[in-house]
């Protein structure tokens, strides 16, 4: 009985991934939604500017956040809302992205319970040389998080846009992909 049960939640774990990883290769970073109708937002202090959807909220993310959105829940799932965030931080003058996105996600194994990176894309936003990274965690209430988080340096300043979904939509590939469209409208100053 003990070995059925171990084996339905192996194959449930196994087509878990399997449709994760089909939902990775059907979104490119380079490929973004269209704009037109998107509300704007800019830092009056950072300069930065991001766009996303009308119906999403601009609201105060928690301490560290600088700016957050926040969107309607995920297809099928209840108690929880789609989201895009921005951090910031100091970093050296002349620190590269490819360095700070490294330093940066050095923590993530230890911040976040089962942390696993599926995939990571090297482009330009503007100017300026950006990674996207797309990963899982789980929550400590068993909710397991789909993230994408696009990182990028401008002059001495290290920016980290975070997308954010549940595993458990029943929407993933399109949620993923507005994500993406939100993350890929950031521009630095």
């Amino acid at each position: 009985m003990a070995r059925a049960s171990h084996m339905r939640r192996c194959r449930h774990t196994a087509t878990g991934l399997a449709v994760l990883l089909g939902v990775l290769l059907l979104v490119p970073p380079r490929t973004a939604l269209g704009t037109e109708g998107w509300q704007t937002f800019t830092h009056s202090t950072l300069g930065f500017s991001l766009s996303y959807p009308d119906s999403w909220a601009e609201t105060k993310g928690p301490s560290g956040v600088v700016f957050m959105a926040l969107g309607p829940a995920p297809a099928g799932v209840q108690g929880f809302r789609m989201n895009v965030n921005v951090t910031y931080e100091e970093i050296p003058s002349g620190m590269n992205v490819e360095d700070y996105e490294a330093q940066n996600e050095s923590g993530l194994g230890s911040l976040f319970a089962g942390y696993r990176r599926l995939r990571s894309d090297r482009l330009m936003i503007s100017s300026y040389a950006a990674v996207v990274r797309y990963y899982t965690w789980k929550r400590n209430d068993g909710v397991e998080l789909y993230q994408m988080q696009l990182v990028t340096v401008a002059g001495s300043r290290g920016y980290v846009v975070t997308g954010t979904t549940t595993t458990a939509s029943t929407r993933l590939a399109d949620e993923a992909k507005l994500l993406v469209s939100i993350l890929l409208t950031f521009r630095p100053k």
